[in-house]
């Protein structure tokens, strides 16, 4: 700073006050002034030639008026360095300016050059002034003014929603385009920008270029948000475990901003507190652990997730499958070699049907045949079935016998660990038939009639 002031200082006095040599021969100045005409992008060469310029400093200044010129550079001459004022520091870094001897140089001419240029010798108070005139620049235009809306630049919009951008120009008519940062295609012209039903990888950074071919473009960028709630299932149907009455019910909820959820039954949403029905959360997965499971526990249940914009939800529907059946007994009828043979099973849901089969141990034929199942369970229980049914075997063989359980919703039970074994005697067994009531009931009524008869059987004997 210092030393920006001395040079101005030393500059103006030699264009004011100059001072009389005590040598010799005195400094004189050769140059005269002239008018120079360049064009833009050109060098011009300003000369300011010397004679026994001493050890005299040449300044170089522009400006019209004495008060109104700039310092520019001091010369000097006798070791030939030079000093060069803060303001254009730069231009001698980037080569605008330069120097040979004592000419000053300007290149890459641009419309502000346009100006008066003086080379004053110093002390001697002479100086030269030329004048410089750029032509073919583009004329300076005021900066062009935009209006945003929404003023701040952040638009929050709900996925499927429409978003509306807006950008215009006042005081000049010029060109807008639109173009997303991080892509170079142009979305649209004008100073509306539509996006009518926003998806989710709309959001981003939006920036509205106005230019009108005179005044330096203006931009605006603008943030785009994107609110949405995304439900998602593995799995939308769950098989609960006969074993130990349980299912695991997960789903993933993610959105912007982040999303509540919720668990639902058919009767409604599912309470945080219900002992059987446990709810957890980590980060966007959430789960519903059911427990003691009963067969009201089996249907649908939803996985709900909502913010402020939106709302999704999936279905996820708990089923069972029967467990495994265990063979109780095979019973022989009385019918020659049929035998009843009878099983039960746990199960949650209803029994569609089972699926007998049975073969001799010798055999690789399979017979097989469906026998219907049945809708509730055995009276006091709610997940145990029974069943049975009638099969003819041939007899001094040994079978083996599988029964599958096949619930209502077509979900099959597990194999048998062991099959069932029964050995056919020879001879047929003889079943001891129970009288019935119904048989007892018959004989009475037999017995009863006899009797009333009795009377007149004796009188016909006496007869």
């Amino acid at each position: 700073m210092f030393s920006s002031l001395l040079l101005l200082f030393l500059g103006l006095l030699a264009l004011t006050k100059p001072l009389e040599s005590s040598r010799r021969f005195k400094p004189q100045l050769l140059t005269e002034d002239e008018h120079f005409v360049a064009q833009v992008g050109d060098s011009v060469t300003l000369p300011c030639r010397v004679r026994n310029p001493g050890r005299r400093s040449i300044f170089w200044f522009k400006g019209d008026t004495a008060e109104g010129r700039e310092l520019v550079m001091q010369l000097m001459s006798v070791k030939g360095n030079f000093l060069v004022t803060r303001q254009f520091q730069d231009s001698i870094r980037t080569g605008k300016l330069a120097t040979a001897k004592t000419n000053l140089i300007i290149n890459d001419l641009a419309p502000e050059d346009s100006a008066s240029y003086t080379c004053s010798l110093a002390v001697a108070g002479q100086t030269v002034t030329h004048t410089l005139t750029v032509e073919g620049g583009r004329p300076q235009a005021p900066p062009l003014m935009l209006t945003a809306l929404p003023t701040d630049g952040r638009v929050s919009v709900g996925e499927g929603f429409p978003a509306t951008l807006s950008c215009v120009v006042t005081g000049s008519d010029a060109a807008v385009s639109w173009h997303k940062v991080g892509g170079g295609q142009v979305l649209s012209v004008g100073p509306i920008f539509n996006i009518y039903s926003v998806r989710r990888d709309d959001e981003g950074s939006y920036v509205c270029t106005a230019d009108n071919g005179v005044s330096r473009p203006a931009s605006f960028t603008f943030d785009l948000l994107v609110e949405y709630v995304d439900v998602e299932v593995d799995q939308t149907e769950i098989v609960a475990s006969t074993d130990d009455l349980s299912a695991l019910l997960s789903c993933t909820v993610k959105g912007s901003p982040a999303p509540l959820m919720s668990w639902y039954d058919s009767q409604g949403p599912i309470r945080q507190n219900d002992p059987r029905r446990r709810i957890s959360s980590r980060g966007e997965f959430h789960y519903l652990q059911l427990t003691d499971m009963r067969p009201s526990d089996l249907g649908e249940y939803q996985c709900y997730g909502y913010n402020e914009k939106g709302r999704d939800r999936e279905t996820i529907v708990v089923t069972a499958a029967p467990g495994p059946v265990r063979v109780l007994e095979a019973e022989p009828t009385g019918h020659g070699f049929t035998y009843r043979v009878s099983w039960e099973v746990n199960s949650l849901a209803p029994i569609g049907y089972y699926y007998f089969a049975y073969r001799e141990m010798d055999s690789d034929l399979v017979l097989t045949t469906n026998v219907p199942g049945s809708q509730a369970p055995v009276s006091g229980s709610s997940t145990l079935y029974q069943s049975s049914t009638e099969v003819t075997l041939n007899s001094g063989q040994t079978y083996e016998i599988m029964v599958t359980p096949v619930s209502v919703n077509n979900k099959p039970g597990p194999t048998q660990e062991e099959a069932f074994r029964i050995s056919v005697p020879l001879e047929p067994v003889e079943v001891a038939v129970a009288t019935t009531n119904e048989d007892s009931w018959k004989w009475w009524k037999m017995s009863m009639t006899l009797l009333s008869r009795l009377p007149q059987v004796v009188r016909v004997m006496q007869d």
